[in-house]
């Protein structure tokens, strides 16, 4: 009877070793697979976070691309990147002095100089210009200037910048309006520049 009752227990002992066994695989299993899904999820992670950086690279890339592309084609419109159009300055000038009654515009061009990098900083792509257009003439009244401006600026010439205007009042508001009324003085700049692709700096090199 003792030896039965022991026989008995062994078993059960061995079958507990052996649930305890197995309970402990499946728990190291577990712990495993639990300890490879969050390493794989660190890597998962990790390239989401590489790839959201990367997307956000490029979409400062190609902002700065469509930025850099309209600037471009506005200032190339305006003239910005192409010869002077002395001759249109001069035509425009005449044109609208006649329209007004002008009688007495007269007008100078300095010589086209180049602006170096004492004067302003600028990148080695490009080489920048500036023209000195003096105007001088005798108003009605001094809305006549802000025309002569006007007409000037719609030109497609460059990049047209007033620097400083004088107006002097000569007769008194009692007499006859005529082109003596006012007398101005105006000198205003004209900027063109050249653009050197080969000398150009890579964008993606500035961001």
């Amino acid at each position: 009877m003792n030896d039965l009752d022991f026989s008995l227990l062994r078993q059960r002992i061995i079958l507990f070793g052996c649930v305890v066994t197995v309970c402990a695989l499946l728990l190291w299993f577990g712990f495993s697979q639990v300890s490879q899904q969050e390493e794989q999820m660190g890597l998962t992670q990790s390239e989401m976070s590489g790839a959201k950086h990367e997307i956000r690279h490029l979409n400062k890339l190609v902002s700065l691309f469509e930025n850099f592309s309209t600037d471009y084609k506005k200032y190339e419109a305006k003239g910005f990147l192409t010869e002077e159009k002395r001759l249109s300055w001069i035509e425009t000038l005449e044109n609208t002095a006649t329209q007004l009654g002008l009688n007495n515009l007269r007008y100078e061009i300095a010589p086209r100089k180049t602006l170096t990098s004492e004067n302003i900083s600028l990148p080695p792509s490009i080489t920048l210009f500036e023209s000195k257009l003096t105007l001088e003439s005798g108003l009605v009244h001094e809305g006549d200037l802000i025309n002569l401006i006007s007409h000037l600026n719609q030109l497609n010439s460059g990049l047209f910048v007033v620097d400083n205007c004088k107006i002097q009042r000569l007769a008194s508001a009692e007499e006859l309006a005529s082109s003596g009324n006012f007398h101005a003085v105006c000198n205003t700049l004209w900027y063109t520049a050249d653009y050197d692709e080969q000398a150009g700096v890579f964008i993606e090199d500035e961001i």
